[in-house]
């Protein structure tokens, strides 16, 4: 346990750094530091399309997500219909994949509100 840490905390670190350098900085400064090292933004944002393309994105990743949840439930499906003998860890196993499987399907249902609500920053 004490290895993982100690290969997990540089993440750890830089991520609470990068979160909290969020905080610190509006996007303004974070403008006026990239100009003043010689950095420029290269277009409108607004005239893009990233939009799109992250919406396109997201609709493909949905997708994907659904088919995974599919897969999922059909594997969990057998393993439970396999456990009729009397095998009360396969039984359970199949139980646990049908309730993973229905949190996949909500995660990926929130996952499309989520990605809406970083798109409204930019709006």
């Amino acid at each position: 346990m004490k290895k993982s840490m100690k290969k997990l905390f540089p993440f750890v670190a830089l991520t609470a750094v990068f979160a909290f350098s969020l905080l610190l900085f509006s996007p303004e400064e974070a403008l006026a530091a990239w100009k003043k090292s010689g950095i420029s933004p290269q277009g409108d944002l607004k005239n893009s399309k990233i939009y799109t393309d992250l919406a396109n994105i997201v609709y493909f990743i949905t997708a994907v997500g659904g088919f995974w949840v599919i897969g999922c439930l059909l594997f969990a499906g057998m393993r439970l219909s396999s456990a009729q003998g009397g095998n009360p860890q396969a039984r359970t196993q199949g139980f646990i994949g049908i309730l993973m499987a229905g949190l996949g399907i909500f995660i990926i249902v929130k996952a499309t509100t989520i990605a809406g609500w970083f798109a409204g920053f930019g709006s």
